[in-house]
């Protein structure tokens, strides 16, 4: 039996190409794509998916907002959203939101099918490519703060509770090298003191 899915993704090249896959397997029916979150509501309404895949990070309604829409709807779908943000605070939001299932964009498609049948049949799936979430949530906040890939890594060092002396020895780097790149990181994410410095550090 084929399971009626929606997919609401504001990205068209992700949201086509994921309905491709679905489209390939047997056990998914790609009834409706929705790229506009503010008629995420109405669609499902009108095709009663079994199914339904939401973005978390979208204009308009963010993914949360449209899962509390949703949970509205009479037969109950499953509701598995599918993003690259991993950290704790989104994970903890996700569980919060009552959600079947969260999978990370970065999943091969195999492995998507295989998660999605499980949803089906009852499973709660939380956790699945965390260390593919991991890395590529690593690449976007390097990427969306402009560090450097040196950068990135004295700032994965600091976190891990290591002294500039440590990450000095650890990289091959001189004291001083490393003192320099700190203040280069405290200036890309507009950090004023040591206090917030450490701050940001536990909120990674």
């Amino acid at each position: 039996m084929n399971n009626r899915t929606v997919i609401i993704d504001d990205h068209a090249l992700f949201n086509d190409g994921l309905a491709l896959i679905l489209k390939e397997s047997d056990c998914f029916e790609v009834v409706a794509q929705v790229y506009d979150s503010r008629q995420a509501m109405y669609t499902c309404q009108r095709m009663v998916p079994d199914l339904i895949l939401v973005d978390y990070n979208m204009p308009h309604l963010n993914g949360l907002e449209v899962v509390a829409q949703l949970k509205t709807l009479l037969p109950k779908p499953r509701i598995v959203i599918i993003s690259m943000y991993a950290e704790k605070k989104e994970l903890n939001l996700f569980t919060a939101a009552n959600v079947d299932g969260y999978l990370a964009k970065t999943i091969p498609s195999t492995e998507l099918i295989a998660s999605l049948q499980k949803i089906m049949a009852g499973d709660r799936i939380l956790s699945v490519g965390h260390q593919q979430k991991a890395s590529t949530v690593n690449d976007f906040f390097a990427l969306k703060h402009q560090l450097t890939k040196r950068e990135f890594e004295i700032v994965l060092g600091l976190k891990d509770g290591k002294t500039t002396e440590q990450i000095a020895q650890g990289l091959g780097l001189s004291y001083l090298t490393v003192e320099t790149h700190r203040k280069n990181i405290n200036a890309k994410l507009k950090l004023t003191s040591k206090q917030a410095f450490y701050d940001f550090l536990q909120s990674l």
